[in-house]
């Protein structure tokens, strides 16, 4: 996982919790045994494949369950869900500051021309979203019109700045990037939410892998396929879109891995078609989630009002069973709603 510290205006949106005030993290016994970690089968850990199917995308995965017992399932994804959700995450920054400057054109423009002094005041444009602006007051001007100036003037000292702060952050918003201060992160409840549709087959055919399990067994065959997956960092960069070190969804199942915010992302996209509640955790230099249900003894957890979230490390690659793992310290997190709700 990389957090972002990109060079637009702001970052994001997530609720920062003291955990000593607001919440509870802890295990049900003072001292977790150590987790226990399988290598699993070398077929699993290389057993992802991609065939173009026309119109889909067929995913073969393969895997290995806590008891080391293989598994594999196929399912696939339209192409036109997963290139839209790879086009609509990110940002070209020429595209932001284009749009955004021209937007702040407009409305300059706009309000010179409302108040009555555009024909005495121009705007420019110049690195990026940065602009400057210059009067040109003839002598003898009407007094009223002079008013008008001084009153366009403070507009221009006191408004626009907010006005291209409000607009930046309006078009990262609608490509997937929240922003606070000077710091851009990712929107993962939109791109969770974007992506459980079109990874509805990918959930059903893991589902199908162990049929009539309990909910804990199934969490844990869906927590192990996740540590399988391969880990990779993506770049902060792609062929030029700014994706914030971060990789979509469906694209951390059409290409067979990701980092930890992104499996995370992914395994709650997934996930939602559960009835419980999930939290995509992220702490320092890592993500996790944390499962709504009672934990059982010996297992980490965040206590959210009276609700209870089972930790799991979703990055791998080592089998880390569900309710293993630590945090401490404050953290953020994004409450993931399951799609029925």
């Amino acid at each position: 996982m990389r957090r972002s510290g990109c060079s637009v205006l702001g970052c994001a949106g997530l609720l920062v919790l003291g955990l000593a005030l607001l919440a509870g993290i802890g295990s049900r016994s003072a001292s977790p045994p150590a987790p226990e970690v399988h290598p699993g089968k070398a077929e699993a850990s290389s057993g992802f494949q991609r065939q173009d199917e026309g119109e889909r995308l067929r995913l073969s995965f393969g895997f290995s369950d806590y008891e080391g017992r293989p598994h594999r399932f196929v399912c696939e994804v339209s192409k036109r869900d997963y290139d839209r959700d790879l086009t609509s995450f990110g940002y070209f920054q020429d595209e932001l500051d284009r749009t955004v400057g021209e937007e702040l054109r407009e409305l300059f423009e706009r309000q010179a021309e409302e108040r009555g002094v555009a024909p005495y005041v121009h705007f420019e444009l110049f690195d990026g979203t940065s602009y400057r602006w210059r009067s040109m007051v003839p002598d003898g001007l009407d007094p009223a019109v002079a008013d008008a100036l001084r009153d366009f003037e403070r507009w221009l000292d006191e408004d626009l700045p907010r006005q291209r702060e409000e607009l930046t952050a309006r078009y990262l918003r609608e490509h997937g990037v929240l922003l606070h201060g000077k710091e851009a992160s990712v929107d993962y409840a939109r791109e969770v939410e974007g992506a459980t549709g079109p990874l509805t087959p990918c959930f059903q055919a893991l589902q199908q892998v162990r049929t009539g399990e309990d909910d804990r067994r199934l969490l844990a065959l869906f927590l192990a396929f996740f540590q399988d997956l391969r880990y990779e960092v993506p770049p902060s960069i792609e062929l030029g879109r700014h994706i914030l070190g971060f990789r979509v969804p469906t694209a951390v199942l059409a290409r067979g891995g990701g980092d930890c915010d992104s499996k995370s992302a992914a395994f709650c996209a997934l996930w939602r078609h559960r009835p419980e509640r999930a939290i995509l955790i992220l702490v320092p230099g890592h993500a996790l989630v944390g499962v709504e249900g009672a934990p059982r003894a010996g297992e980490a957890y965040v206590r959210l009002g009276n609700r209870y979230f089972v930790l799991c490390e979703v990055a791998g690659p080592g089998k880390v069973p569900p309710g293993f793992g630590r945090i401490s310290g404050s953290f953020e997190y994004v409450m993931i709603e399951p799609a029925g709700s």
